[in-house]
């Protein structure tokens, strides 16, 4: 699945170690979706987690402007139970 998103600010969350999971961060970007149709739209904010690879070429870049991502997974749980996307940048303007 592709789709446009804003892209609104960057987050970046860290964590320790625990019993169930080993300790880790993240550096994501919260999204607003801009698709269209636009009554088809995600009506909640998204996070984007970039990937290693991504954040040398993103991180600081993209605030403000139209990201397109290729979507391969939607993840729950992580940001406070906000839907967190798993994907491809393909395009950044």
């Amino acid at each position: 699945m592709v789709t446009k998103l804003t892209v609104f600010k960057e987050v970046h969350n860290a964590w320790d170690a625990n019993d169930k999971r080993k300790a880790g961060e993240a550096w994501d970007l919260l999204c607003l979706d801009i698709s269209e149709p636009a009554e088809h739209r995600m009506e909640e904010m998204l996070y984007y987690r970039l990937k290693p690879e991504e954040r040398l070429a993103y991180w600081g870049k993209c605030v403000g402007k139209i990201i397109e991502v290729g979507i391969a997974k939607i993840r729950h749980g992580d940001n406070g139970g906000k839907a967190t996307l798993i994907g491809k940048i393909i395009t950044a303007k």
